[in-house]
């Protein structure tokens, strides 16, 4: 099990949701006032604002996806099911992102300071996601090929 390579990306996929769930996304001015952006909250001058417990709920949610599926190494088409659901969660989390800045622009004058470390961390756990399904993809191909044989 940890000795395939797709162990290893879908493990460092699950470690990057968890630093996108514990790091800042983005810091902005918000109306003069300095605003930072985390997975559980929006923080206006250092005191919570908003809280966005369903930012957290999809990182965390995909990083457990990514680590459930390690496990079921001998069940290649279901582990490939469980990385794209993992996927989607990581597209859900910069869809809900998206959402929040919307919501936040629509009602001040929102401006982008500078991009926290969270903000990229899923991309990369997404990329490595894929990289897990195209190994276990080319395992599946593999074990087909000697059923064949016998």
């Amino acid at each position: 099990m940890l000795q395939r390579i797709q162990t290893i990306f879908l493990l460092l996929a699950c470690s990057a949701m968890l630093i996108a769930c514990a790091t800042t996304l983005g810091s902005f001015t918000y109306d003069g006032d300095r605003m930072v952006v985390e997975a559980v909250g929006v923080y206006l001058n250092g005191e919570l604002h908003h809280f966005t417990w369903g930012l957290m709920g999809l990182g965390v949610i995909s990083a457990i996806l990514s680590f459930v599926s390690i496990f079921f190494f001998r069940k290649r088409k279901l582990q490939i099911r469980l990385s794209m659901f993992s996927i989607g969660f990581m597209v859900a989390f910069y869809l809900y992102f998206c959402y929040l800045l919307y919501k936040l622009t629509t009602t001040g004058n929102l401006q982008f300071v500078r991009m926290g470390a969270g903000m990229v961390m899923p991309a990369i756990a997404i990329l490595f996601v894929v990289l897990a399904i195209r190994r276990i993809s080319a395992d599946e191909a593999l074990v087909r090929s000697l059923d064949r044989l016998r």
